[in-house]
């Protein structure tokens, strides 16, 4: 399977679950999770609920609260590839959010950032684009620099569901860091615009996908590891980084732990193979059982199933 058959079969999925359906951000974001989960048996793929979890950080600009606290997103995302001497993992955290505008968005793909805005949450984004050190707010647990020590920018992200025709929905990907407020807003919740430039940008030898125009060219990136910042281990690294990946790929392997644990009394192992995988790659020896774990995906692209 490629990774254009991992976006086709990903469209088809969810124009169907979003359809079914109201055009609202919570119930557009589970027919997304529900999309996912509809591609188990040709991808080696899983999604967990989870619990929503907030920090605290620094605000900054003239909405700010001090301190500022809001959701740190809704979806953690763990794509990987074993098909490697070393495996490659990317992780990211996602926020969605909801546009009651039309964009069309599509016309500079794959070369240039398309402009459009969307109402959103500030104080948000400023933690996604910013990445700040944050204090998470209990029961969450993570490390302060979770956001902060991240080589890729992409570590925060935001989709925004949105209508093409009054009976079709799409979205749009972009890192939190390619936006910008389109005003000088001076309360939490205005409008965000896109920043110009090109959809890919490299760092460090890591190509990085900074927009994605609609759910197949998201999907597409997203399993081909190009969405999110890497953790797995690397030959080369600053000190600072490798703490930085051996630290998260603990609390990763914490939360696929917990989460792994709890549906094994209910589901079969094929359901779990995925995170087992994932966690044999991580290369931490103890994992722990965690609070309210946050809601996960976990997307291996060197997909075995059917072969």
């Amino acid at each position: 399977m490629s990774s254009q058959d991992f976006a086709n079969e990903l469209t088809i999925a969810w124009h169907k679950e979003s359809s079914k359906v109201n055009f609202s951000e919570v119930k557009q974001f589970r027919a997304l999770m529900d999309s996912f989960a509809t591609l188990k048996s040709n991808f080696d793929i899983e999604e967990f609920h989870g619990m929503k979890h907030q920090v605290i950080f620094n605000g900054e600009g003239a909405w700010k609260r001090t301190p500022a606290r809001c959701e740190i997103s809704d979806l953690l995302v763990v794509s990987y590839d074993n098909n490697h001497t070393t495996p490659q993992i990317r992780v990211t955290f996602i926020q969605a959010k909801k546009s009651d505008e039309k964009h069309s968005l599509c016309q500079g793909w794959p070369n240039k950032i398309s402009q459009t805005s969307f109402k959103a949450n500030l104080e948000q984004w400023d933690l996604l684009s910013r990445r700040p050190h944050v204090l998470p707010h209990k029961p969450f647990h993570c490390n302060p620099n979770v956001l902060k020590d991240a080589i890729l920018p992409s570590i925060g992200s935001i989709i925004v569901f949105h209508k093409i025709s009054p009976k079709e929905n799409n979205l749009f990907y972009i890192s939190a860091d390619k936006l910008t407020p389109l005003s000088l807003p001076k309360t939490r919740f205005a409008k965000l615009k896109t920043l110009t430039g090109n959809t890919i940008r490299t760092i460090q030898g890591h190509k990085e996908r900074v927009f994605a125009c609609c759910i197949t060219t998201f999907a597409e990136s997203l399993y081909n590891l190009e969405i999110g910042t890497p953790i797995h281990k690397e030959d080369g690294l600053t000190v600072k980084e490798d703490l930085y990946r051996k630290e998260f790929r603990q609390w990763i392997g914490n939360i696929i732990f917990t989460h792994v644990k709890a549906t094994k009394d209910s589901d079969s192992i094929e359901k779990v193979s995925s995170s087992e995988r994932v966690m044999q790659f991580l290369e931490i020896d103890n994992y722990e059982d965690i609070e309210n774990p946050p809601a996960l995906l976990v997307l291996n692209n060197n997909n075995k199933i059917n072969e």
